[in-house]
C-alpha cells in the first residue's frame, strides 16, 4: 500500500512524484517505458511564463491563453496557470534544469498566439529533454519506488472510491496495486492518428481507463494538430518548432507565396489552429501533401535550433538554404479526464495531471508552450491537496459545470481483446482520413461505423479504440467549428455549443453549457 501511485513519467508524473516525496508521502511510479523517455522529451519550444520581461505580466499571459482557447477555457484555471507559473519555473531551475541565457538572463522566445516573448527554452530547441532529465534525476534521488515497463490497465473501485489499479508487469504478469491516491499522468493520444509528433507510447491509456470506469472525460474532440511537422516518412514526425516562426521563418505555399499575412493579424505567429487550417485548406484545394517553411533567414540556425538542424540534416535538408516541407500532424489532446482546480477527478482518490487532464486551461486550442507549464503548476496543486487531506472533488474549474456527484464510478467495464490481425495501423489511418484537421458528417459517420467493427488485440489497441471512438462521437455532436475542431460542413462557431461534451459512464456524450464563471470568447 502506497500513499500516492503515479502513472506516467512525463513532466506531470515526475513533478508529482518529486513533490509528493518532498511532502513526506510514500510514492510508487509506474511507467510503461523508461523513466526518462516520454512525450515530454520531444517538446522543443519551451515553457511559457511571465518571468522577467517588464512588458509582460500574468494577466497578459492569461489573456493570450483565453484568446487562443476559443471561448472554452475555464477562466479560474487560466488565472492559476499564469499566476503560479513563474514560481514553478523558478523551482524547476532550482531543482537543476538549465535554461538558455543571454547576457546572464533567461533568453525569451516568442511563439504563436503570444503577445510578447515569454517562452524560456533549453538547448535551443530541446526544452522537454532537459526538463525530463532534471526531473528524472530528482525522482531517482527522492526514494520513489520506480517501476519501469509496467502498464496500468484499469482502476480499482470499492464503495465508490478508488483503492488502486490493475497493472501488468514487464513479464506480462497481472497485479492489483493498492494506493490511497492514484495520479493519472499518462500523457496524450497522438497515436490515434497515422501522422503524429507523438512517440509510440502515446496511446491514450489514462483517458481510456477513465472512460471504462465512468470517470468524467471532456473536450476530446479538440486534438491539436501542430501545423509544421517535417513532411517525411519518419515517425514520430520531427517537429519544426513554432519558435522558428518566432525567429522569422515564413510559411510559403506551393507557389512561394507567404500566405499567413492574409489569414490572421499575427501572420505566421497566429495560433496553431489558425495556421493548421490555413495549411490544410491549401493542401486539400490543390491536392498537395505539403507546403513549405522558409527558415533561410534565421542566423546561426545550427546553434539556435540544434535538434531541428539534426533532424533536417538526417533527411538531406539544409535549413540555411532549403525550404523545409511541412504538413500538420496530430500533436496534443486539449481535453481529457475532467478535474477540479486541484486536479481531483469525479472518482474520489483519483487525480489527473498533464496532457491526460481536462483542467480547462486550454479550452478548444492550447496556446503554444503552455503544456509544460501546466504540468508543473497542476502537479504542485495535486500534491498540496493530497497532503492537506483532500480526497473528493470540489465544484471548481471544469467540474463547476458537471454534476460530479452522479458521475462517480462504481466499477470498470472489462477490456475486450481477441486474437487476430492488429488494428492499430488501420485505426490510425481512418482517424487521419476522417477525423483529422477538417471533419464532416460524412467522414465522421464513416469513422464511427469502421471503429465499431474493430476488435483490439491488446490493451494499447483497446485504449486507442476507446479514445478514438469518444473523439469521433464528440466531434459528430459538435456541429460547429471552434478551436482545433473544424467542421467543413459547419465552418463557423455557434453560441449553441459554448460548452463541453462530457462522457461519464455512457457511450454518447452529454452537452454541459459553460457557467458564468468560466471563460468567454474574446
Amino acid at each position: 500500500m502506497t500513499d500516492v501511485l503515479v502513472l506516467g513519467s512525463g513532466g506531470a508524473g515526475l513533478s508529482t512524484a518529486v513533490r509528493a516525496r518532498d511532502a513526506g508521502l510514500t510514492v510508487t511510479l509506474l511507467t510503461k517505458g523508461e523513466l526518462d523517455w516520454s512525450a515530454t522529451r520531444y517538446a522543443q519550444g519551451g515553457v511559457a511564463a511571465a518571468l522577467v520581461d517588464a512588458d509582460d505580466s500574468p494577466e497578459l499571459h492569461g489573456s493570450d491563453t483565453l484568446a487562443a482557447g476559443g471561448g472554452l477555457n475555464d477562466a479560474d484555471a487560466v488565472r492559476i496557470l499564469a499566476a503560479e507559473g513563474p514560481a514553478r519555473v523558478r523551482e524547476l531551475i532550482a531543482l537543476g534544469a538549465h535554461f538558455d541565457l543571454v547576457g546572464g538572463s533567461l533568453a525569451l522566445a516568442r511563439e504563436g498566439g503570444h503577445s510578447v516573448p515569454r517562452v524560456v527554452h533549453a538547448g535551443g530547441d530541446a526544452t522537454g529533454a532537459e526538463i525530463e532529465r532534471a526531473l528524472a534525476v530528482a525522482v531517482r534521488r527522492s526514494g520513489t519506488d520506480v517501476r519501469e515497463g509496467w502498464l496500468a490497465t484499469d482502476v480499482l473501485v470499492e464503495n465508490g472510491r478508488l483503492v488502486g489499479v490493475d497493472a501488468v508487469d514487464p513479464s506480462g504478469n497481472a497485479h492489483h496495486l493498492r494506493a490511497s491516491h492514484v495520479v493519472i499522468a499518462t500523457g496524450g493520444a497522438g497515436q490515434c492518428f497515422a501522422v503524429t509528433t507523438n512517440p509510440p507510447l502515446s496511446t491514450g491509456d489514462g483517458v481510456a481507463m477513465a472512460l471504462r470506469a465512468g470517470v468524467a472525460v471532456a473536450d476530446v474532440e479538440f486534438m491539436q494538430f501542430h501545423p509544421t511537422a517535417l513532411h517525411h516518412p519518419s515517425m514520430p514526425r520531427p517537429l519544426l518548432s513554432e519558435a522558428l516562426r518566432g525567429e522569422g521563418a515564413i510559411l510559403r505555399d506551393d507557389r512561394g507565396i507567404a500566405f499567413m499575412a492574409g489569414e490572421h493579424t499575427l501572420g505566421d505567429l497566429a495560433p496553431r489552429d489558425v495556421v493548421a487550417r490555413a495549411i490544410s485548406r491549401r493542401l486539400n484545394d490543390r491536392d498537395l501533401d505539403h507546403l513549405w517553411l522558409d527558415a533561410t533567414g534565421i542566423p546561426n540556425f545550427a546553434t539556435r535550433f540544434p535538434t531541428i538542424w539534426r533532424a533536417c540534416s538526417a533527411v538531406g535538408l539544409d535549413p540555411t538554404h532549403d525550404w523545409l516541407p511541412v504538413a500538420p500532424a496530430a500533436h496534443y489532446l486539449c481535453g481529457g479526464v475532467c478535474t477540479d482546480l486541484d486536479g481531483a477527478t469525479t472518482l474520489p482518490g483519483l487525480w489527473a495531471c498533464g496532457e491526460v487532464a481536462c483542467t480547462g486551461v486550454h479550452g478548444a486550442n492550447r496556446l503554444a508552450s503552455n503544456s509544460l507549464l501546466e504540468n508543473l503548476v497542476f502537479a504542485a496543486r495535486v500534491v498540496e491537496a493530497i497532503a492537506a487531506g483532500k480526497s473528493a472533488p470540489d465544484p471548481t474549474g471544469v467540474l463547476r459545470g458537471i454534476d460530479f456527484r452522479t458521475a462517480r464510478s462504481h466499477g470498470t467495464t472489462p477490456v475486450k481483446v481477441a486474437e487476430g490481425v492488429p488494428i492499430r495501423d488501420d485505426l490510425a489511418r481512418l482517424m487521419t482520413r476522417d477525423a483529422g484537421v477538417v471533419r464532416s458528417a460524412d467522414g465522421l459517420g464513416r469513422a464511427t461505423a469502421e471503429l465499431a467493427a474493430m476488435v483490439p488485440t491488446d490493451i494499447e489497441e483497446a485504449n486507442l479504440l476507446a479514445v478514438s471512438t469518444a473523439l469521433v462521437r464528440a466531434a459528430s455532436a459538435r456541429c460547429e467549428s471552434r478551436g482545433t475542431h473544424t467542421r467543413g460542413d459547419f465552418p463557423s462557431p455557434s453560441p449553441e455549443y459554448l460548452g463541453r461534451f462530457v462522457f461519464a459512464g455512457v457511450a454518447e456524450p452529454t452537452f454541459m453549457p459553460l457557467l458564468a464563471a468560466a471563460g468567454r470568447p474574446t
